[in-house]
């Protein structure tokens, strides 16, 4: 089959063959040397990308998300689904209706951090292309991600901007910056595509629903940590690649469209916020906090941490939330050893200190959450204060 000048061999895994002239065309001019370079560099650089897909219960998703993967030009060297032993045929659909892809059953739902690490093992390729299987990349994605990823050595991690699936117009994800308090400060969060900030260089943290790294520095960094299972993932894994000198970037010209999140969890436009979502995020703010940052800064920063994690804590109770947000301290405390055992991963290699990594932005909530009235303002004099305090801490941190 002859597809764009590239003919794709048949096979487990597609194979990229460049296409000669025609017998009787006219001769084209004599390519340059350095041109032929380029172009021969261009065709290996594609055949070391394996694509790996999170998979849970995604059924309807599936089809969507690998016929979109499957027809980017070139496509990946292979395609693995890493499921997480659903119970909905995801496996036996893939298995059915794309015999090149490679599915791995995890044996248990062990979160999207856990099938990103088994897939990574189970990659034979260079770069890494992680897509959750909601996510459907537009044409032309897998080779803008691959032209920023090549553009810079120092570049680990490379962002996918992703569009609303009601709303393809709007921006849901497009990097951010890493707050002192251990969150994201979202940049384009829900504004329309055409009014977008332009990106231009590095950003501080990248979210996981679709991006490129190398393998090398995903082994080097620890992968994920399993601990968090989901939520605060994306947080804790740019961290760890900054700190080592790493940088992480967004490509606003790779396009992707995020159909629906994370049942039971993600949140879109004004609804209702899950107890499960108020439940991780008061263990794993912490659990990154204590697995990242230098204990100077921990210290220093206390105060905030504590008045921001008072402030959530009667958020949940507002929403009858209580009982989550007690079950995620409780299991914080059990969880100290193994955040205290990341932190040792996480630490090991670092050459950036934290007031370079990190911002005091304004914080990044759902429309609809604190727009007016008191929230509107409690919500305007908590990112002042931050800020203040972050100007008044930050040159004394590690």
């Amino acid at each position: 089959m002859c597809k764009g000048g590239w003919l794709l061999a048949r096979g487990s895994h597609p194979l990229l063959i460049p296409v000669g002239p025609r017998v009787g065309a006219a001769p084209k001019p004599r390519r340059s040397r350095r041109a032929s370079d380029r172009r021969g560099d261009s065709i290996r650089a594609f055949l070391v990308v394996s694509a790996i897909v999170v998979n849970w219960n995604g059924k309807d998703y599936l089809p969507a998300c690998l016929d979109a993967l499957l027809a980017q030009a070139p496509p990946p060297a292979e395609v693995l689904v890493v499921d997480n032993h659903s119970d909905d045929g995801s496996r036996e659909l893939v298995a059915a209706r794309y015999p090149q892809v490679r599915v791995i059953d995890t044996g248990r739902n062990g979160g999207p951090c856990h099938a990103r690490n088994v897939g990574a093992e189970a990659a034979t390729s260079e770069l890494l292309l992680f897509v959750d299987n909601d996510v459907v990349l537009r044409p032309g994605c897998l080779r803008a991600l691959l032209a920023r990823l090549r553009g810079d050595p120092k570049v680990a991690m490379v962002q996918a901007r992703s569009l609303c699936g009601d709303d393809s117009s709007v921006v849901h994800y497009d990097g951010g910056d890493l707050h002192f308090l251990g969150t994201i400060a979202l940049r384009n969060w829900y504004r329309p595509l055409a009014q977008a900030t332009p990106i231009d260089g590095p950003v501080g943290a990248a979210i996981a629903l679709c991006f490129l790294t190398r393998a090398a520095a995903y082994r080097d960094v620890g992968g994920f940590d399993e601990n968090l299972f989901i939520l605060y993932e994306d947080n804790e894994f740019s961290w760890k690649l900054r700190l080592r000198g790493h940088t992480v970037h967004v490509a606003a010209d790779a396009l992707c469209t995020h159909l629906a999140g994370t049942a039971g969890l993600s949140v879109r436009g004004e609804g209702r916020y899950p107890g499960r979502r108020t439940y991780l995020h008061s263990r794993n703010r912490w659990y990154v906090l204590i697995a990242c940052m230098r204990w100077r800064t921990f210290w220093l920063t206390m105060p905030a941490q504590l008045l921001y994690g008072v402030v959530y804590a009667a958020f949940g109770v507002r929403r009858g939330h209580l009982g989550d947000w007690l079950r995620g301290k409780w299991e914080l405390l059990v969880m100290l050893p193994k955040a205290v055992r990341a932190r040792k991963v996480a630490q090991r290699g670092r050459v950036v200190a934290d007031r370079d990594l990190l911002v005091a932005a304004p914080l990044t909530l759902n429309p609809g959450l604190a727009d007016k009235g008191f929230s509107a303002a409690l919500r305007r004099g908590m990112d002042r204060f931050f800020a203040g305090y972050w100007r008044a801490v930050r040159g004394l941190c590690g």
